[in-house]
C-alpha cells in the first residue's frame, strides 16, 4: 500500500465515522465505540503504519462493540496495511 492509497483508505473511514457520528438515531454506545475507533485510527500514519498495524483490529474485536459491516471496514483496512 502506497502512501497516496493509505490517505485516501484512512480518510473514507474517517469520513464514514464523522457521517455515522452526525445521524441522530445512533446510540449512546456506539457513539463511545467510534470514538475510540477515530482516537486509534487517528494514532496511524504513513511512516508508523507497520508498528501500528493489528492495533485498530485488536481494539474493536477486544473492547468495542461495532456492527459487523462497519467494523469489518476498519479491520479490512488495519489487515491491508503493507
Amino acid at each position: 500500500m502506497n502512501k497516496e492509497i493509505f490517505i485516501k483508505r484512512k480518510q473514507n473511514l474517517i469520513n464514514l465515522i464523522a457521517d455515522t457520528l452526525t445521524k441522530m438515531e445512533i446510540c449512546e454506545q456506539d457513539k463511545i465505540s467510534l470514538n475510540k475507533v477515530l482516537e486509534v485510527l487517528n494514532e496511524y500514519s504513513f511512516e508508523n503504519r507497520l508498528q501500528k498495524k493489528g492495533l485498530l483490529s485488536h481494539t474493536i474485536i477486544d473492547s468495542l462493540e461495532l456492527d459487523y459491516p462497519q467494523g469489518e471496514k476498519f479491520i479490512t483496512f488495519d489487515n491491508e496495511i503493507r
